[in-house]
């Protein structure tokens, strides 16, 4: 689904004034110990119910975006990958849900430490339960 002509413009207009790339570095969660490449970010993400962002904009050394919408679609976790470990992550409004309050950043917030815990475990495949019998 390609995002509307009104869509993409105000997200330019958004990232032109408040400056791109900011934002993100306060989104940091955690750096994987070993890098994994977009499509293997892709198979161990997809199978555990994250799926492609194709919308987000993408950052230097980006190499792969998901999502996973919660609240019945109402809110999105938003997560980047880079191709140096390093894993930002986001929750926000979803743009199908209200495109103005997500491109206005409506209830932006960094993914809390639950929500960065699950994430890596996704990642991973490493649970607390798997090392606690380690």
């Amino acid at each position: 689904m390609k995002p509307s002509i009104i869509f993409r413009l105000h997200r330019l207009l958004y990232f032109l004034l408040k400056g791109i790339g900011k934002k993100e570095k306060e989104h940091f969660l955690f750096t994987l110990e070993d890098r994994l490449t977009d499509f293997e970010l892709y198979t161990v993400l997809a199978d555990v119910g994250w799926t492609p962002n194709y919308m987000g904009y993408v950052y230097s050394g980006q190499i792969y975006q998901c999502r996973r919408l919660l609240k019945s679609g109402r809110y999105q976790l938003h997560v980047r990958c880079y191709d140096d470990g390093r894993i930002t992550g986001h929750l926000e409004v979803s743009p199908e849900w209200d495109a103005s309050d997500h491109l206005s950043g409506v209830d932006l917030r960094t993914m809390n430490e639950r929500e960065a815990t699950r994430l890596k475990e996704d990642i991973t495949g490493v649970t607390a339960l798997k090392k606690k019998f380690k």
